[in-house]
């Protein structure tokens, strides 16, 4: 099965360099992770794996940190990276 990353990210916050910084990262460690990003508003920063909420920036009240995602994605597929 197809395993997809979603990042939402709010673009008139600026937010689309943290959103391309952690896909890229996602599609450094993973070979076989489709990564989709995809405008929103209103402050929003969520992270899915194959539409599981892995990370929101409303309920941690912060950004993630790289490493944090790849090591969700990690567990949540049973894929090895180079973390």
């Amino acid at each position: 099965m197809p395993k997809t990353l979603k990042i939402i990210y709010c673009r008139p916050c600026g937010y689309i360099d943290k959103a391309l910084d952690l896909a890229r990262d996602v599609l450094s460690y993973f070979q076989d992770i489709e990564v989709v990003l995809s405008q929103g508003e209103k402050g929003i920063f969520d992270v899915y794996l194959n539409q599981k909420l892995l990370f929101s920036r409303y309920e941690e009240k912060r950004f993630p940190d790289n490493q944090e995602i790849l090591k969700k994605i990690s567990e949540e597929t049973g894929l090895n990276s180079r973390i």
